[in-house]
């Protein structure tokens, strides 16, 4: 049901939730089966406005990023209105350091796959010790404003607030979320809530506990350290390929099952470096080709010998790209805070988003392609280059790239100790209070090299659960 004017003496609902992407709509959905009732509050409209697209504005202070009002989408339906579709779940290696264990995750995958309108089974191939061929699905992709809007609306047990979005969380003095402030048909309203739910995304969670933690009078929000170990996945043209690629390695098919090649856990385990997913695209590759042969000649003038015999007799001798998409190890430094002197209309800190790839990048994109060239040049199946900047002394990735994935992770980790700076425990809910819970990629531990949305969606089916046994 829709609700334009909401009345804070009245709150007749189980459960408040803070967003309308994935993450909240798919709880607010899982509730609603299991006999729960939740206000969703969605700080845009039902579409895009840019009035209200400029409050995610803000600062990124080392590597260039993306601007921060255009990384992310404040109306209805979330990150799920750019969301290019990609889907596959953490590897069991990936979730090693969370209290979540992948088995228990991994319940919630046939679930996860049938909303977002993919198949649960995601086959593997081992190619060798070092590597395996893994598959990525493409959901349509699921727009969830155009999937679940005329659901919730006519939902008896689901209330939707548009335009009302969220000031700030009030605690009390058991350190517990008390009430909200939201802004509502025109008004600052206080909202009595029984148990929260935050779910605004990867760097919205942070902000807005930073914010009520620096208004808070009681016990609420003390001690709790936010807003650090912010992940991205960077997202790179890595290197190039020339030769005739196997049938292991052909993988692009846009819109099915897409295979790209990662390390196995003994190769990341021994090398000490991240997952990575590296793909082979034909196009773009003739960037390189002047730089590929030359390369070549030099450093395998036998081989290229075999090449131009090969063309002359009209084997499909081709020349790819290699581009990567890795994970960036969680660093203290990579974090979120509130700007000292940027402020929204509201009166609240705009974002100051700090951010910088390191050597352990470049290392693991170096590590992978050179492994992975070995394996080529031993199976005489063809040669791998790696782009300069990843053998330079200096980190210097280049500008005119993809840079990321707009995957915002980290901040409100997952974890076991709150003085290690974790944020929420094994069933998401926030340490030092017993009814404000966290949801969405901002309580990943770690990143792993898979765009999150399948994760997100598995992680909220899974509260759904744990909140209905409560």
């Amino acid at each position: 049901m829709l609700i334009n004017n909401i009345d804070s003496e009245h709150n007749k609902f189980d459960f408040t939730i803070i967003g309308s992407g994935p993450a909240s709509i798919t709880l607010a959905l899982e509730l609603e089966k299991k006999g729960f009732s939740s206000i969703l509050f969605e700080a845009g409209g039902i579409d895009f406005s840019s009035k209200s697209q400029k409050y995610y504005s803000g600062n990124v202070i080392g590597d260039k990023y993306f601007p921060l009002d255009i990384t992310r989408l404040r109306y209805f339906g979330g990150t799920s209105n750019h969301w290019s579709g990609w889907c596959r779940p953490l590897d069991k290696y990936d979730l090693i350091d969370w209290p979540i264990d992948y088995n228990d995750l991994k319940k919630y995958l046939n679930k996860a796959a049938r909303i977002l309108e993919i198949n649960e089974k995601f086959q593997d191939t081992l190619i060798n010790e070092d590597f395996n061929q893994v598959i990525f699905q493409f959901s349509p992709p699921v727009r969830f404003k155009e999937k679940y809007y005329k659901k919730i609306t006519n939902s008896k047990k689901i209330g939707l607030c548009l335009n009302s979005p969220l000031l700030k969380i009030i605690g009390d003095n058991k350190g517990n979320a008390d009430k909200i402030e939201i802004f509502n048909n025109r008004k600052k309203k206080l909202f009595k809530v029984n148990t929260l739910i935050l779910g605004c995304g990867g760097i919205e969670n942070s902000r807005i506990l930073l914010w009520s933690q620096m208004n808070s009078n009681t016990k609420f929000l003390k001690n709790i350290k936010i807003g650090n170990f912010w992940m991205e996945h960077p997202h790179y043209s890595v290197g190039y390929f020339v030769g005739e690629l196997p049938t292991t390695f052909r993988f692009y098919d846009m819109f099915k099952n897409t295979k790209f090649i990662s390390p196995s856990y003994n190769f990341i385990k021994r090398h000490q470096i991240g997952n990575a997913g590296i793909r082979f695209y034909r196009e773009g590759a003739s960037t390189y080709s002047d730089l590929i042969i030359g390369n070549l000649h030099c450093a395998a003038p036998n081989y290229v010998k075999k090449l131009f015999n090969d063309i002359t007799k009209k084997k499909n001798i081709c020349t790819y790209t290699i581009k990567m998409a890795w994970e960036q190890k969680p660093k203290y430094h990579n974090r979120i805070e509130l700007s000292k002197n940027e402020y929204d209309d509201f009166g609240i800190p705009k974002i100051s988003l700090y951010w910088k790839k390191d050597e352990g990048e470049v290392r693991t994109a170096r590590i992978c392609l050179t492994e992975l060239g070995k394996y080529c040049a031993e199976k005489n199946i063809g040669r791998v280059g790696i782009l300069d900047y990843l053998t330079d002394n200096e980190v210097n990735f280049p500008e005119n790239d993809e840079i990321g994935g707009h995957h915002h992770m980290g901040g409100t980790r997952v974890g076991h100790d709150p003085n290690n700076y974790d944020v929420v425990d094994k069933n998401l809910k926030l340490f030092g209070t017993n009814n404000l819970y966290i949801i969405g990629s901002s309580i990943f531990r770690t990143g792993g090299h898979a765009n999150p949305t399948l994760t997100i969606v598995q992680l909220s089916l899974r509260l759904a659960e744990y909140l209905s046994l409560l």
